[in-house]
Protein backbone atom coordinates (compact mmCIF):
# COMPACT_ATOMS: atom_id res chain seq x y z
CA UNK A 1 0.00 0.00 0.00
CA UNK A 2 1.33 3.44 -0.85
CA UNK A 3 -1.57 5.88 -0.61
CA UNK A 4 -3.93 6.75 2.21
CA UNK A 5 -6.99 6.15 0.07
CA UNK A 6 -6.05 2.47 -0.15
CA UNK A 7 -6.27 2.15 3.64
CA UNK A 8 -9.31 1.56 5.75
CA UNK A 9 -10.08 4.78 7.64
CA UNK A 10 -9.06 3.15 10.92
CA UNK A 11 -5.28 3.24 11.31
CA UNK A 12 -2.53 4.18 13.75
CA UNK A 13 0.23 6.65 12.99
CA UNK A 14 3.55 6.05 14.76
CA UNK A 15 5.62 9.20 15.25
CA UNK A 16 9.19 7.91 14.98
CA UNK A 17 10.63 11.37 15.70
CA UNK A 18 8.77 11.42 19.02
CA UNK A 19 10.04 7.94 19.78
CA UNK A 20 13.63 9.05 19.15
CA UNK A 21 12.96 12.13 21.28
CA UNK A 22 11.72 9.96 24.16
CA UNK A 23 14.84 7.80 23.90
CA UNK A 24 16.98 10.93 24.15
CA UNK A 25 15.03 12.22 27.15
CA UNK A 26 15.41 8.96 29.04
CA UNK A 27 19.10 8.66 28.12
CA UNK A 28 19.67 12.13 29.59
CA UNK A 29 17.96 11.07 32.82
CA UNK A 30 20.47 8.29 33.47
CA UNK A 31 23.38 8.81 35.89
CA UNK A 32 27.03 8.69 34.89
CA UNK A 33 28.00 5.55 33.03
CA UNK A 34 24.45 4.14 32.96
CA UNK A 35 23.15 2.84 29.64
CA UNK A 36 19.66 2.33 28.22
CA UNK A 37 18.18 -1.03 27.27
CA UNK A 38 15.23 -0.34 24.94
CA UNK A 39 12.49 -2.91 25.50
CA UNK A 40 10.87 -3.66 22.13
CA UNK A 41 9.06 -6.88 23.03
CA UNK A 42 5.49 -7.55 21.88
CA UNK A 43 6.22 -5.80 18.57
CA UNK A 44 7.35 -2.69 20.37
CA UNK A 45 4.19 -2.72 22.52
CA UNK A 46 2.18 -2.71 19.30
CA UNK A 47 4.08 0.19 17.72
CA UNK A 48 6.25 -1.86 15.35
CA UNK A 49 9.50 -3.18 16.79
CA UNK A 50 11.58 -3.16 13.62
CA UNK A 51 10.64 0.38 12.63
CA UNK A 52 11.46 1.56 16.14
CA UNK A 53 14.76 -0.32 16.24
CA UNK A 54 15.88 1.45 13.08
CA UNK A 55 15.79 4.72 15.04
CA UNK A 56 18.05 3.45 17.83
CA UNK A 57 21.75 4.21 17.85
CA UNK A 58 24.61 2.74 19.90
CA UNK A 59 25.46 6.11 21.42
CA UNK A 60 22.03 6.17 23.08
CA UNK A 61 21.15 2.49 23.50
CA UNK A 62 23.29 -0.35 24.82
CA UNK A 63 20.91 -3.18 23.92
CA UNK A 64 17.47 -4.03 22.60
CA UNK A 65 15.41 -6.34 24.81
CA UNK A 66 12.79 -8.73 23.45
CA UNK A 67 10.81 -11.54 24.99
CA UNK A 68 10.80 -14.25 22.31
CA UNK A 69 13.43 -15.77 20.06
CA UNK A 70 11.15 -15.04 17.11
CA UNK A 71 11.21 -11.35 18.02
CA UNK A 72 15.01 -11.37 18.11
CA UNK A 73 15.29 -13.15 14.76
CA UNK A 74 12.88 -10.62 13.22
CA UNK A 75 15.28 -7.85 14.26
CA UNK A 76 18.30 -9.61 12.81
CA UNK A 77 16.50 -10.30 9.53
CA UNK A 78 15.80 -6.57 9.34
CA UNK A 79 19.58 -5.93 9.61
CA UNK A 80 19.41 -4.57 13.16
CA UNK A 81 22.94 -4.88 14.54
CA UNK A 82 22.52 -3.60 18.12
CA UNK A 83 23.04 -6.23 20.84
CA UNK A 84 19.81 -8.09 21.59
CA UNK A 85 18.84 -9.53 24.97
CA UNK A 86 16.13 -12.19 25.01
CA UNK A 87 14.26 -11.95 28.31
CA UNK A 88 11.73 -14.74 27.95
CA UNK A 89 12.16 -18.48 28.53
CA UNK A 90 14.18 -20.41 25.98
CA UNK A 91 14.11 -24.13 25.18
CA UNK A 92 17.18 -26.35 24.83
CA UNK A 93 16.56 -26.56 21.09
CA UNK A 94 16.36 -22.78 20.70
CA UNK A 95 19.68 -22.02 22.38
CA UNK A 96 21.93 -22.73 19.35
CA UNK A 97 19.54 -20.78 17.13
CA UNK A 98 19.77 -17.77 19.45
CA UNK A 99 23.57 -17.97 19.42
CA UNK A 100 23.65 -18.27 15.63
CA UNK A 101 21.72 -14.98 15.48
CA UNK A 102 24.03 -13.27 17.99
CA UNK A 103 21.32 -13.07 20.65
CA UNK A 104 22.23 -12.85 24.32
CA UNK A 105 20.15 -15.20 26.45
CA UNK A 106 18.50 -14.05 29.66
CA UNK A 107 18.71 -17.14 31.89
CA UNK A 108 15.72 -17.34 34.22
CA UNK A 109 16.51 -20.31 36.45
CA UNK A 110 18.70 -23.35 37.17
CA UNK A 111 16.90 -25.62 34.69
CA UNK A 112 17.49 -23.20 31.84
CA UNK A 113 21.07 -22.63 33.01
CA UNK A 114 21.65 -26.38 32.86
CA UNK A 115 20.60 -26.42 29.21
CA UNK A 116 22.78 -23.39 28.45
CA UNK A 117 25.78 -25.01 30.16
CA UNK A 118 25.30 -28.15 28.08
CA UNK A 119 25.59 -26.07 24.91
CA UNK A 120 28.55 -24.21 26.43
CA UNK A 121 30.55 -27.45 26.42
CA UNK A 122 30.85 -27.07 22.65
CA UNK A 123 30.77 -23.31 22.01
CA UNK A 124 30.97 -19.93 23.72
CA UNK A 125 27.68 -18.79 25.24
CA UNK A 126 26.90 -15.29 26.55
CA UNK A 127 24.10 -14.82 29.06
CA UNK A 128 22.51 -12.41 31.48
CA UNK A 129 21.58 -14.17 34.72
CA UNK A 130 18.28 -13.21 36.31
CA UNK A 131 17.88 -13.15 40.09
CA UNK A 132 14.45 -13.32 41.70
CA UNK A 133 14.54 -10.50 44.24
CA UNK A 134 10.93 -10.95 45.27
CA UNK A 135 8.61 -10.83 42.27
CA UNK A 136 8.22 -14.60 42.29
CA UNK A 137 7.94 -15.25 38.56
CA UNK A 138 11.27 -15.90 36.86
CA UNK A 139 14.82 -15.77 38.14
CA UNK A 140 17.11 -17.65 40.49
CA UNK A 141 15.96 -17.69 44.13
CA UNK A 142 18.39 -17.60 47.06
CA UNK A 143 18.14 -21.30 47.86
CA UNK A 144 19.13 -22.13 44.27
CA UNK A 145 22.37 -20.12 44.35
CA UNK A 146 24.65 -23.02 45.40
CA UNK A 147 23.47 -25.13 42.46
CA UNK A 148 23.80 -22.20 40.08
CA UNK A 149 27.32 -21.39 41.30
CA UNK A 150 28.36 -25.02 40.82
CA UNK A 151 27.08 -25.09 37.23
CA UNK A 152 28.72 -21.78 36.31
CA UNK A 153 32.08 -22.89 37.72
CA UNK A 154 31.89 -26.07 35.64
CA UNK A 155 31.24 -24.20 32.36
CA UNK A 156 34.44 -22.38 31.25
CA UNK A 157 32.93 -21.34 27.91
CA UNK A 158 30.00 -19.63 29.63
CA UNK A 159 30.30 -15.84 29.77
CA UNK A 160 28.06 -13.96 32.19
CA UNK A 161 27.72 -10.51 30.66
CA UNK A 162 24.94 -9.27 32.93
CA UNK A 163 23.14 -9.95 36.19
CA UNK A 164 19.68 -8.49 36.65
CA UNK A 165 16.33 -8.53 38.41
CA UNK A 166 12.89 -7.03 37.92
CA UNK A 167 10.84 -4.78 40.21
CA UNK A 168 7.25 -5.65 41.09
CA UNK A 169 5.92 -2.28 42.22
CA UNK A 170 8.39 0.47 41.35
CA UNK A 171 5.60 2.79 40.21
CA UNK A 172 4.46 3.18 43.83
CA UNK A 173 6.92 5.47 45.61
CA UNK A 174 5.21 4.80 48.95
CA UNK A 175 5.70 1.03 48.78
CA UNK A 176 8.87 -0.12 50.56
CA UNK A 177 8.97 -3.34 48.52
CA UNK A 178 11.25 -1.88 45.84
CA UNK A 179 13.86 -1.08 48.49
CA UNK A 180 13.48 -4.58 49.86
CA UNK A 181 14.04 -6.02 46.39
CA UNK A 182 17.19 -3.96 45.93
CA UNK A 183 18.52 -5.21 49.27
CA UNK A 184 17.78 -8.82 48.37
CA UNK A 185 19.40 -8.45 44.95
CA UNK A 186 22.52 -7.00 46.58
CA UNK A 187 22.59 -9.86 49.07
CA UNK A 188 22.37 -12.46 46.30
CA UNK A 189 24.95 -10.63 44.20
CA UNK A 190 27.32 -10.62 47.16
CA UNK A 191 27.05 -14.41 47.38
CA UNK A 192 27.91 -14.74 43.70
CA UNK A 193 30.86 -12.39 44.08
CA UNK A 194 32.14 -14.30 47.10
CA UNK A 195 32.30 -17.29 44.79
CA UNK A 196 34.11 -15.43 42.02
CA UNK A 197 31.06 -14.76 39.86
CA UNK A 198 30.12 -11.30 38.60
CA UNK A 199 29.32 -9.52 35.35
CA UNK A 200 30.35 -6.33 33.54
CA UNK A 201 26.81 -4.94 33.76
CA UNK A 202 23.88 -5.07 36.15
CA UNK A 203 20.31 -3.93 35.57
CA UNK A 204 17.45 -3.57 37.99
CA UNK A 205 15.44 -0.52 36.91
CA UNK A 206 12.36 -0.66 34.70
CA UNK A 207 10.52 2.41 33.35
CA UNK A 208 9.02 3.44 36.67
CA UNK A 209 12.29 3.04 38.57
CA UNK A 210 14.16 4.95 35.87
CA UNK A 211 11.73 7.86 36.00
CA UNK A 212 12.08 7.87 39.81
CA UNK A 213 15.86 7.99 39.55
CA UNK A 214 16.42 4.48 40.92
CA UNK A 215 19.32 3.73 38.58
CA UNK A 216 22.84 3.25 39.85
CA UNK A 217 25.80 4.82 38.03
CA UNK A 218 27.20 2.35 35.52
CA UNK A 219 24.08 0.15 35.49
CA UNK A 220 21.78 -0.55 32.58
CA UNK A 221 18.15 0.61 32.75
CA UNK A 222 15.51 -1.51 30.98
CA UNK A 223 12.88 0.93 29.74
CA UNK A 224 9.75 -0.10 27.86
CA UNK A 225 6.45 1.71 28.36
CA UNK A 226 8.06 5.12 28.98
CA UNK A 227 9.57 5.05 25.48
CA UNK A 228 6.07 5.02 23.98
CA UNK A 229 4.45 7.80 25.99
CA UNK A 230 1.27 6.38 27.55
CA UNK A 231 0.65 10.03 28.39
CA UNK A 232 2.75 13.19 28.38
CA UNK A 233 5.28 12.90 31.22
CA UNK A 234 7.36 15.85 32.38
CA UNK A 235 10.89 14.97 33.49
CA UNK A 236 13.99 16.91 34.46
CA UNK A 237 15.41 16.10 31.02
CA UNK A 238 12.33 17.14 29.03
CA UNK A 239 8.86 15.84 28.28
CA UNK A 240 8.12 12.27 27.21
CA UNK A 241 5.53 12.48 24.43
CA UNK A 242 2.91 9.97 23.18
CA UNK A 243 4.16 8.20 20.06
CA UNK A 244 0.97 6.57 18.74
CA UNK A 245 -2.08 8.30 17.27
CA UNK A 246 -5.08 6.06 16.52
CA UNK A 247 -7.79 7.49 14.32
CA UNK A 248 -10.90 6.51 12.41
CA UNK A 249 -13.78 8.36 10.69
CA UNK A 250 -17.50 8.85 11.00
CA UNK A 251 -18.99 6.24 8.67
CA UNK A 252 -22.72 6.82 9.25
CA UNK A 253 -24.64 9.63 10.93
CA UNK A 254 -28.29 9.54 11.90
CA UNK A 255 -30.81 11.35 14.09
CA UNK A 256 -32.59 9.21 16.65
CA UNK A 257 -35.61 10.19 18.77
CA UNK A 258 -35.66 10.17 22.57
CA UNK A 259 -35.81 6.67 24.06
CA UNK A 260 -34.16 4.95 21.09
CA UNK A 261 -31.95 1.96 21.96
CA UNK A 262 -28.38 1.71 20.69
CA UNK A 263 -26.25 -1.42 20.35
CA UNK A 264 -26.27 -4.96 21.68
CA UNK A 265 -28.09 -5.44 24.94
CA UNK A 266 -29.75 -2.01 24.57
CA UNK A 267 -27.45 -0.70 27.31
CA UNK A 268 -27.96 2.90 26.16
CA UNK A 269 -31.12 4.78 25.22
CA UNK A 270 -31.20 8.34 23.98
CA UNK A 271 -32.61 10.89 26.43
CA UNK A 272 -33.24 13.51 23.73
CA UNK A 273 -33.26 13.93 19.97
CA UNK A 274 -29.73 12.75 19.30
CA UNK A 275 -27.20 12.65 16.48
CA UNK A 276 -25.47 9.28 16.63
CA UNK A 277 -22.37 8.53 14.58
CA UNK A 278 -21.12 5.03 13.76
CA UNK A 279 -17.38 4.37 13.54
CA UNK A 280 -15.69 1.49 11.65
CA UNK A 281 -13.70 0.16 14.59
CA UNK A 282 -14.42 -2.35 17.32
CA UNK A 283 -13.04 -4.84 19.77
CA UNK A 284 -11.57 -6.91 16.92
CA UNK A 285 -9.30 -3.91 16.36
CA UNK A 286 -8.43 -3.70 20.05
CA UNK A 287 -10.89 -1.02 21.08
CA UNK A 288 -12.04 -2.84 24.19
CA UNK A 289 -15.61 -3.73 25.07
CA UNK A 290 -15.09 -2.31 28.57
CA UNK A 291 -15.02 1.15 26.94
CA UNK A 292 -18.75 0.80 26.21
CA UNK A 293 -20.71 3.78 27.62
CA UNK A 294 -17.49 4.93 29.32
CA UNK A 295 -14.88 6.32 26.95
CA UNK A 296 -14.72 9.52 24.92
CA UNK A 297 -13.36 10.17 21.45
CA UNK A 298 -12.43 13.45 19.78
CA UNK A 299 -14.42 14.90 16.87
CA UNK A 300 -13.64 18.38 15.58
CA UNK A 301 -11.49 18.93 18.65
CA UNK A 302 -14.32 18.16 21.07
CA UNK A 303 -15.15 15.13 23.19
CA UNK A 304 -17.94 12.81 22.13
CA UNK A 305 -19.03 9.95 24.41
CA UNK A 306 -19.10 6.32 23.33
CA UNK A 307 -22.71 5.19 23.64
CA UNK A 308 -23.96 1.62 23.53
CA UNK A 309 -21.77 -1.44 23.57
CA UNK A 310 -18.56 -1.62 21.59
CA UNK A 311 -19.08 -4.43 19.09
CA UNK A 312 -16.62 -6.43 17.01
CA UNK A 313 -16.40 -3.98 14.12
CA UNK A 314 -18.39 -0.90 15.13
CA UNK A 315 -18.59 1.80 17.78
CA UNK A 316 -21.34 4.39 18.19
CA UNK A 317 -20.79 7.87 19.59
CA UNK A 318 -23.07 10.79 20.46
CA UNK A 319 -22.19 13.93 18.46
CA UNK A 320 -25.34 15.88 19.32
CA UNK A 321 -23.32 18.63 20.99
CA UNK A 322 -20.68 18.90 18.25
CA UNK A 323 -21.72 21.51 15.71
CA UNK A 324 -21.25 20.49 12.11
CA UNK A 325 -20.25 16.89 12.79
CA UNK A 326 -20.56 15.03 9.53
CA UNK A 327 -19.84 11.73 7.81
CA UNK A 328 -16.13 11.52 6.97
CA UNK A 329 -14.99 13.54 9.99
CA UNK A 330 -11.78 12.32 11.57
CA UNK A 331 -12.28 10.70 14.97
CA UNK A 332 -9.42 10.28 17.43
CA UNK A 333 -9.39 7.18 19.62
CA UNK A 334 -5.88 7.80 21.03
CA UNK A 335 -3.99 10.99 20.33
CA UNK A 336 -4.37 14.72 19.92
CA UNK A 337 -6.92 16.79 18.08
CA UNK A 338 -7.39 20.50 18.57
CA UNK A 339 -6.52 21.42 22.13
CA UNK A 340 -7.47 18.07 23.65
CA UNK A 341 -6.09 14.56 23.68
CA UNK A 342 -7.10 11.01 24.53
CA UNK A 343 -4.21 9.08 26.05
CA UNK A 344 -3.57 5.38 26.49
CA UNK A 345 -3.48 6.09 30.21
CA UNK A 346 -7.02 7.50 30.06
CA UNK A 347 -8.37 4.49 28.16
CA UNK A 348 -6.59 2.16 30.57
CA UNK A 349 -8.27 3.75 33.56
CA UNK A 350 -11.67 3.58 31.88
CA UNK A 351 -11.26 -0.06 30.91
CA UNK A 352 -9.77 -1.18 34.23
CA UNK A 353 -6.38 -2.12 32.82
CA UNK A 354 -2.95 -0.61 32.14
CA UNK A 355 -1.55 1.34 29.16
CA UNK A 356 0.65 -1.65 28.21
CA UNK A 357 -2.46 -3.66 27.38
CA UNK A 358 -4.15 -0.76 25.60
CA UNK A 359 -1.19 -0.54 23.21
CA UNK A 360 -0.62 -4.27 22.81
CA UNK A 361 -4.22 -5.14 22.02
CA UNK A 362 -4.43 -2.81 19.00
CA UNK A 363 -4.74 -5.64 16.53
CA UNK A 364 -2.80 -6.44 13.39
CA UNK A 365 -5.76 -5.55 11.20
CA UNK A 366 -5.18 -1.90 12.15
CA UNK A 367 -2.54 -0.60 9.69
CA UNK A 368 0.45 1.26 11.12
CA UNK A 369 1.71 4.34 9.28
CA UNK A 370 5.26 5.61 9.68
CA UNK A 371 5.64 9.18 8.36
CA UNK A 372 9.12 9.74 6.96
CA UNK A 373 10.37 12.94 5.31
CA UNK A 374 7.03 13.93 3.83
CA UNK A 375 6.13 10.41 2.69
CA UNK A 376 5.09 7.41 4.76
CA UNK A 377 5.57 3.69 5.04
CA UNK A 378 2.61 1.45 5.79
CA UNK A 379 2.59 -1.86 7.60
CA UNK A 380 -0.65 -3.75 7.13
CA UNK A 381 -1.53 -7.43 7.28
CA UNK A 382 -3.56 -6.86 4.12
CA UNK A 383 -0.77 -5.20 2.13
CA UNK A 384 0.44 -7.00 -0.97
Amino acid sequence: MSTLRELRPTYATIDLDRFAHNVDVIARLLPDGARLVAVLKADGYGHGAVELAKRLTPDRVAMIAVSLLEEAIEQRRASITLPILMLGPISREQIPIALDHDVTIGVIGPEELESVCAVARERDVSIHLKLDSGMGRMGVIESELPRVIEMIRAAPRLRIEGIYTHFANADDASDPFTGQQIAKYDRMLAVLRENGIDAPCHHLANSSATLRGIVRPGDFARVGIALYGPQRIETAAGAIEPVLRWRTEVMRLKELPPGHAIGYGTTFRTSRLSRIATLPVGYADGYGRLLSNTADVLVRGKRAPVVGRVSMDLVTIDVTDIDGAAAGDEVILIGEQGNDSITAEELALKSQTIPYEVFCRISTRVPRLYPDQGAFRVRSRFAE
